[in-house]
């Protein structure tokens, strides 16, 4: 700590050596945004203050307060700030109390704050990775290009924000790691308040054209380095103190496994899952279909569902996801949940609900409560009071999606555009649950709750009773509460899967409506995929969608990962039938699944722990082995069957063209195992050694 200030100026990985703050002149301490008339932008920055009061109580504690901090616009203010900062093992607690006896709000608090951060001498590059809505990381670089996303005009440097509760962040933490080592920040907290993860490359690029970083600790003079802190936007009100939620910091050695520990075991203090039926048990594989869009495309009637459903068990579907059910289509009408007099009768829509539920099919209707449709009439005399508001009491803008129409497609057309709805208003969650028990009556075996991931995080009104700028997923907790509640009252093995809930939704959401594609879905979509929700909690489901017509390495990748197999043909506007070599492929997994079922499907998933592995290629032609092939090509995981202990290991050889040759060790096990083919029903014997064919997956499992 630099005394006069209280900045941290140096922190240390005992373990390994790293010191992760090269550059103190960048240190921090605390940072508070205290907006005033005229200046919004008035701060209290690090570097304008002077410590009142340190004392270390012992080794692993310490107490730093600063009283009357100064702010750039309106000087020393009546604001205390204290900090406890306290060791425990490898981890560091920071706990931040504000005393406010000012006039004003305090909007933000930027605590810890580590600046000067670099990486470790002679490793690669570290990354910023959080865990995003499709259950695996978002990945930003720190070193030569370092992305500007919040954009060079808003800000002093490049800058880019991780925040949480939203589509990048799930959970309330971040790895800044290079799978050699690393550093873990979170804010441990079981409310879901907003935390920004902001990092900031000071003073800038050494070349913008190229987004080069200066490697020196200094550039025209000025201390050069990154900078990592915790935002928090707690807006205190005048008078009021506070105390936030903790963060820590955790510095590791090892993968991304070993950095998200502190996580896992804070975790498991609070998250309690609810009950899952238990027909859920058995199905792997789902169709999801799109019965009409909010430009009236009437694709499928009430009346077709039956004979879809009965052509997709034949083919091994489990469940039909059912979207644009309800009136206006997909992303129309929202919030309603009625039935579309242009697809059938009410009548009509529950007759094939339960024909098809006869014929052992589960149905799942798509709706969603976080928006309003603007262009309905119950926009302004229902929905508009109880809409998320800005600080000037706007309501906060939702952009609606295009379906099929140019008008749709090009901004200022046809598209639906609408609100955000604010969860914590008691009289919207009413609304909310008069209208999902129109889905209730139904009789569906569950739902799928679309876009549970939002941006839209914070309401300004205060007559929905609230606090100003509260987080709206706190009201969104509560409505899932709420919808469990009666969804369980009406039939107690009723499912409620979800877009990408966060970790703390997830507890009622226990199946998770996700895509695995490569990278193409902006920066939250990865361009390989982890599995790393899956390996934070095994017991959650995760069904991601098939949309090629010859899908075998997202086939392959749902084997690997215990994912549900989700047939979208037409990006979710076909029949199962119309893509037959996607589907061929989908019931060799299945019947593969079936063979291991307690180890790949009931199986803890442990991603690829426990094993020593090396791979290479090798031409199907001739003998040439191509040892540098990237890791992409391949993916492999380690399942444990719950009963017997006994563990199987799953590859897939994704290449188009060249065959995998594998070496496997298991630790503490004499290697010596029977081996199964998705392309062959014989069982042969192994001690580790083995190929596996281009785009074909094999499994070890242990004898």
């Amino acid at each position: 700590m630099l005394f006069r200030s209280g900045a941290v100026t140096g922190l240390l990985n005992k373990e390994t050596g790293w010191q992760v703050i090269k550059q103190p002149a960048l240190g921090m301490g605390f940072q508070l945004l205290v907006p005033i008339k005229g200046h919004r932008n008035n701060k209290a920055g690090s570097e304008m203050q002077k410590l009142s009061m340190y004392k270390k109580s012992d080794n692993e504690k310490a107490i730093l307060q600063w009283n009357d901090v100064n702010c750039s616009h309106s000087g020393k203010s009546d604001i205390s700030v204290t900090l406890k900062v306290s060791l425990k093992g490898t981890s560091v607690y920071f706990k931040i109390f504000i005393d406010n006896k000012s006039s004003y709000f305090v909007e933000e608090v930027w605590n810890p704050c580590i600046g000067g951060l670099r990486k470790p001498e002679g490793e690669p590059d570290l990354e910023s990775w959080s865990m995003n809505m499709c259950g695996g990381f978002s990945k930003h670089i720190l070193g030569d290009g370092f992305p500007q996303e919040c954009g060079y005009f808003g800000t002093d440097y490049p800058t880019f924000l991780k925040t949480f509760p939203n589509i990048e962040a799930q959970t309330s933490f971040i790895l800044l790691t290079n799978n050699v080592q690393g550093l873990y920040m979170g804010m441990h907290d079981e409310e879901l308040n907003i935390v920004n993860f902001v990092h900031e490359l000071k003073p800038g690029y050494l070349d913008s054209k190229n987004k080069r970083v200066p490697s020196a600790d200094l550039i025209g003079n000025k201390p050069a380095g990154f900078v990592v802190s915790a935002v928090r936007m707690p807006f205190i009100k005048p008078g009021e103190i506070m105390e936030l939620p903790p963060m820590v910091i955790h510095l590791y050695r090892g993968t991304w496994q070993r950095g998200i520990e502190p996580y896992k075991k804070w975790r498991k203090t609070w998250f309690r899952a609810k009950s899952v039926p238990s027909w859920l048990d058995s199905i792997d594989s789902w169709l999801t279909l799109h019965m009409n869009s909010p430009e009236g495309g009437c694709r499928y009637r009430y009346k077709d569902l039956t004979d879809i459903a009965q052509e997709a068990k034949d083919h091994g579907v489990g469940a039909l996801q059912l979207t644009g059910w309800a009136r206006d289509g997909q992303d129309g009408a929202e919030p309603y949940q009625d039935t579309d007099p242009r697809l059938g009768t009410h009548e009509e829509f529950k007759s094939a609900i339960r024909q098809i539920e006869a014929l052992g099919i589960r149905v799942l209707l798509m709706c969603k409560f976080k928006w309003a449709d603007k262009s309905i009439p119950e926009f302004k005399s229902e929905l508009l009071p109880l809409a998320l508001k800005d600080m000037y009491g706007n309501f906060v803008q939702f952009d609606g999606y295009a379906y099929h129409t140019m008008s749709q497609y090009l901004t200022g057309g046809s598209r639906r555009t609408g609100a955000g709805l604010c969860h914590l208003s008691k009289k919207y969650r009413n609304l909310a649950l008069r209208e999902f028990k129109k889905i209730l009556e139904l009789g569906s075996s569950g739902i799928l709750y679309d876009e549970l991931a939002s941006s839209m995080l914070m309401c300004f009104d205060t007559s929905h009773g609230h606090r100003r700028g509260e987080s709206n997923f706190k009201g969104s907790l509560k409505l899932t509460d709420e919808f469990y509640r009666a969804a369980h009252r009406a039939r107690n093995d009723f499912l409620m899967a979800g877009e990408g809930p966060n970790d703390h939704l997830s507890q009622y959401y226990p199946v998770s409506y996700i895509r695995t594609w490569n990278g193409q879905w902006g920066s939250w979509n990865e361009k390989n995929h982890i599995a790393a929700w899956k390996f934070m909690n095994p017991d959650m489901i995760f069904a991601t969608c098939l949309t090629g017509w010859d899908d075998r390495e997202m086939i392959n990748q749902c084997l690997v990962y215990g994912y549900i197999i989700n047939y979208e043909p037409y990006n979710f506007k076909g029949r199962i039938t119309d893509f037959p070599d996607t589907v061929a492929c989908g019931i060799k997994a299945q019947k593969l699944r079936r063979k291991l079922w307690h180890y790949i499907w009931k199986g803890k998933f442990n991603d690829t722990l426990g094993i020593e592995a090396s791979f290479s290629f090798a031409s199907e032609s001739s003998s040439n082995i191509f040892p540098d092939v990237e890791k992409p090509d391949y993916l492999y995981s380690v399942f444990e069957n719950r009963e017997n202990h006994k563990r199987a290991v799953i590859i897939a050889n994704q290449h188009p063209e060249y065959q995998l040759k594998a070496i496997i060790s298991l630790v503490n096990s004499e290697n010596d195992f029977d081996v199964y083919d998705m392309e062959d029903d014989r069982v042969e014997r192994c001690s580790g050694s083995l190929t596996v064919n281009r785009r074909s997956v094999k499994v070890l499992v242990e004898r």
